[in-house]
């Protein structure tokens, strides 16, 4: 793995582009800026267009004019020059002289065939179910409850079973949002002193066989529903750590293991209001030992006004499940109430942040 930037690195070259980006909103009209906030929706498409048609893939050996590519994408030629020349003034592609058109390390992002490939989160950002459910958020502020079932005609959860393609999406995207913020993970935790840890809620697996590599000496325990245990198996298999694991059927509501030292909850609490979360955690602290420790992986909500993808990612939760992404000051007081003391916030360069606890006394 290439090493990573220090985090205070990245918070400084990240502060220094928010003022830049502030600077240039201010010399332009207000009216002009709304419009351009406004038209955000049009670059969501076209790099969903980018990703759906192909067009990575399609530029994958090199440099190729529009109608090469149109020819190979089975595309109207004029309509591709007219997406690909929109690609590229997002940064995805380049535009030459001769008129041909070349990824940028950014465009490569959505190469089907690589293992770091983003194109499953854009596919599911994307869908056209994904983006009916956003429609709805004026309504989701009036009530304070998801709307997902308005838009799709039945629960999140439950459309995921009749739409095969969103699900899918859904899915790959799950596991690659999973694997991108692993690195950053690794970079700022130490998972070595622990001998037992349990990944509460872990789907498949990916993050317990992460963990389990980074601690070559820990055992690992994945609790999931029944439904999900036969796919964690296979892949805790392929991971070569199965050996290592043990695991166990149930509810995050009801049960938890009582044998670990580690208990890692990996963006489970923010698909929750604060009493169920609390039902959670407090499920959690009746069965873990004393002594053990409980780590959260979320993203915070900072204080202030800069972008922050917490911040958009809150509304994602509320429009979707009715859960919330929390500040830090939350997250303290919702592990209090459930029988915990935050002990620390360990912050990473991704959007993820590390909330570490124990039991309260």
């Amino acid at each position: 793995m290439a090493k990573l930037p220090p985090v205070r690195v990245v918070r400084a070259a990240t502060s220094v582009r928010t003022a830049l980006q502030s600077l240039t909103r201010r010399m332009v009209p207000p009216e002009v800026d709304l419009l351009e906030l406004t038209s955000g929706f049009m670059a969501t498409h076209t790099v969903y267009a980018v990703a759906r048609l192909g067009v990575a893939d399609a530029l994958g050996d090199g440099p190729r004019p529009a109608a090469e590519v149109a020819a190979g994408l089975g595309t109207d030629p004029d309509a591709t020059y007219r997406l690909l020349r929109a690609a590229a003034a997002l940064r995805l592609l380049r535009e030459d002289t001769s008129g041909r058109f070349a990824l940028t390390p950014l465009g490569a992002t959505l190469r089907a065939d690589r293992d770091d490939s983003m194109r499953p989160v854009v596919l599911m950002i994307g869908d056209p179910a994904y983006q009916a459910v956003w429609g709805r958020l004026p309504e989701s502020v009036t009530t304070g409850a998801p709307s997902a079932e308005a838009a799709l005609g039945v629960p999140m959860w439950e459309y995921l079973d009749r739409d095969p393609q969103f699900a899918g999406a859904f899915n790959d995207a799950m596991t690659r949002l999973s694997s991108l913020d692993w690195p950053t993970v690794e970079a700022a935790y130490d998972f070595t002193p622990f001998s037992t840890i349990v990944d509460v809620g872990g789907g498949h697996g990916q993050l317990l066989a992460r963990m389990l590599g980074a601690a070559p000496a820990a055992t690992g325990v994945l609790l999931e529903r029944e439904s999900v245990i036969a796919g964690a198996e296979a892949h805790l298999r392929e991971a070569g750590v199965l050996a290592r694991c043990r695991l166990e059927a149930g509810s995050i509501f009801e049960t938890a293991p009582d044998d670990g030292d580690l208990y890692v909850l990996r963006r489970v609490l923010h698909d929750f209001d604060d009493d169920w979360a609390t039902a959670i955690l407090a499920t959690v602290r009746r069965h873990m030992p004393d002594g053990a420790t409980l780590l959260l992986m979320e993203s915070i909500v900072p204080p202030g006004n800069d972008p922050h993808f917490a911040k958009s990612l809150d509304l994602d939760m509320l429009v979707f499940v009715g859960g919330r992404e929390r500040t830090e000051p939350e997250y303290a007081a919702l592990l209090e109430r459930s029988g915990f003391r935050m002990t620390r916030v360990v912050p990473t360069i991704s959007t993820i942040s590390l909330v570490e606890a124990e039991a309260g006394r």
